[in-house]
């Protein structure tokens, strides 16, 4: 058997409408928020009145507030301004910003998560509750009836009253932002949003470029191993023609090498 290294590659292609080709232009340095930016930045939203934090990316204030979550991430959160990954009302407030400015912004309701539904408050019989798995409805539970998740806000008799609405509806909201960072180059825009798709994976782990119209991503084998890998590399490929918009293609790349075969033991 020959000793040469023996390589496979799977490859999936994602594609625009096509065009004539055109060199992609150095982008210089952006230094403003606008419309279309690749920004990272970190936040503490709190409910206007109470203070209470209801979101935030800052691991030393969860520590000081008491919600830190050993399992959670805290770092700075990627933001495509304009595609709605925050609130869209949050995301025009924070348009201008320069790096390492802070800004305050407040969200009224009907920006946020719009107002009170008297509607969505229901009256629902204790036997249906227990078809959903809640034999033992207990005020303040958070329960899932269908497709809807709400709050059981009292137990009278045999029927269970549930609050369907938003936590946060009817709440003017409180976001204390940070910009940390403006993403310029078309290789640290695709290697951002392969991190916001694939949070674990180490950054030196993958590459990233882009060839006139065509941009390739080679990921590593053990993302193979990644439970519903394929929905991130869709995911990842649609981002890519966003941040990098004269790419008509997104090539996904994954290599296996042969491993190379044990020696024999001759003593």
């Amino acid at each position: 058997m020959s000793k040469k290294t023996a390589k496979k590659t799977t490859k999936s292609t994602a594609k625009k409408s096509t065009g004539k080709a055109t060199k992609t232009a150095k982008k210089a340095v952006e230094e403003v928020i606008r419309e279309n930016s690749l920004v990272y930045i970190d936040y503490v939203a709190r409910i206007k009145g109470d203070g209470k934090i209801f979101d935030l990316t800052l691991e030393d204030v969860a520590k000081q507030e008491g919600l830190y979550k050993e399992n959670d991430r805290y770092e700075p959160m990627l933001v495509a301004v304009g595609w709605n990954w925050l609130l869209a009302s949050l995301e025009e407030e924070i348009i201008g910003m320069k790096v390492g400015e802070s800004r305050t912004v407040e969200i009224p309701p009907e920006k946020g998560a719009g107002l009170r539904d008297q509607s969505k408050v229901k009256m629902i019989p204790k036997t249906k509750m227990a078809k959903h798995g809640e034999r033992y409805p207990v005020k303040g539970a958070q329960v899932t009836v269908g497709r809807e998740q709400g709050v059981i806000t009292a137990v009278l008799g045999r029927t269970v009253r549930v609050d369907f609405n938003s936590p946060l509806a009817g709440k003017t909201l409180v976001f204390e932002v940070t910009l940390r960072e403006i993403v310029s180059t078309p290789e640290e825009k695709l290697l951002a949003v392969i991190k916001r798709r694939i949070p674990g994976l180490p950054k030196d782990n993958y590459k990233a470029s882009v060839k006139g119209k065509t941009v390739t991503i080679e990921l590593p084998k053990e993302t193979r191993y990644i439970e519903n890998i394929q929905y991130a590399e869709i995911g990842i490929a649609a981002d890519a023609l966003k941040v990098i918009e004269k790419a008509n293609e997104v090539k996904l790349t994954v290599t296996f090498e042969r491993p190379e075969t044990p020696k024999e033991n001759t003593t």
